[in-house]
Formats: structure tokens, sequence, C-alpha cells
């Protein structure tokens, strides 16, 4: 099984390799990071999806049927529901490989247009000055999309009370 690929701070650094190099390296890092991450965000999602299903189906029978901890499997099938829904609201794995799958074929999208265009050698061409800009946008829009629904303790109270 595939894992996220380590997503290094640094740059592919233009002057040793070439701008184009450089920057399809670049692309293609950031590809691979999205898809990753739209990976294993439907993992998550359907997994969990699966599991809430099947142990609240099974919530009934687990409930009529007589055998020694009873108790105990009931509370726990509970705790698993109630684990998983909790951890599907936080990180919203649903919207997440929505929003990540849909950055990665932005991303593929781009590339391809760069990639095939006949000034990609050239990093003061208008193709390569438009892929980086694209990918700049693609990946402030994946943040901005993510964390809009967000919200964030206020300092102000919601219904001040004047004296």
């Amino acid at each position: 099984m595939k894992s996220l690929p380590s997503y290094l701070d640094d740059l592919p650094d233009v002057e040793s390799l070439g701008a184009r190099t450089a920057i399809d390296a670049y692309a293609l890092r950031l590809r691979g990071f999205y898809h990753a991450r739209a990976i294993w965000n439907r993992r998550f999602y359907r997994l969990s999806g699966v599991l809430v299903i099947l142990t609240g189906a099974a919530l009934p029978l687990l409930a009529t049927l007589e055998y020694p901890g009873k108790t105990l499997v009931i509370s726990l099938a509970g705790a698993i529901i109630a684990l998983l829904t909790g951890l599907n609201a936080f990180y919203r794995w649903d919207q997440s490989w929505v929003l990540v799958r849909g950055t990665e074929i932005t991303l593929t999208s781009a590339y391809w247009r760069w990639r095939t265009s006949n000034d990609a050698d050239d990093i003061e061409s208008a193709a390569t000055q438009d892929f980086l800009t694209v990918l700049a946008e693609v990946r402030d829009h994946e943040a901005t999309a993510f964390f809009k629904n967000l919200t964030f303790p206020s300092t102000t109270p919601l219904n001040p009370t004047t004296h």
C-alpha cells in the first residue's frame, strides 16, 4: 500500500536543474502529493462509512441476543460509531476527497497544457508563466475552499448584554 509521499519544503533548484526540469519536478511532486491525499481521503471516507453502517446495523442484533459481555459489546459498538462519525466530521474526508482530487485534476491538466506547449523550455515564456500562476492559484484555491467552512472562536460575545 502506497503512503503519502514525503513533501519537501525546499523547491527544486532552478539554477542546477534548469527551469524546465525544476518546474517539471515541482509540478509532478505537487500532483503526486494531491493524488496520494485524494486516495487516502477516499479510503478513510469509505472505510469509516462502511464500518458505521455495519456496526449500526448490527446493534439491534447485538441488543437482542444473550451472550457474556453484552453490555460491553453494545457500548463498544456505540463508541465505534461515535468515534468514526466524529473523525469523519472533523477531518471531512468526503469533502477533502473531492477537493484534493479536483486540485490534482486541475494540476494535471495545466501540467499537460504546459508540457505540450512549444514554449515550455523557456522560463520567460507566456506558457511557463501561466503554468506557474495556475500552480499557485490552484493551491491557494484548495486551501481557501478547505478552510472557508471552518468557524473560529470569536472574541466578541454572540449576545452581548448591555448594562
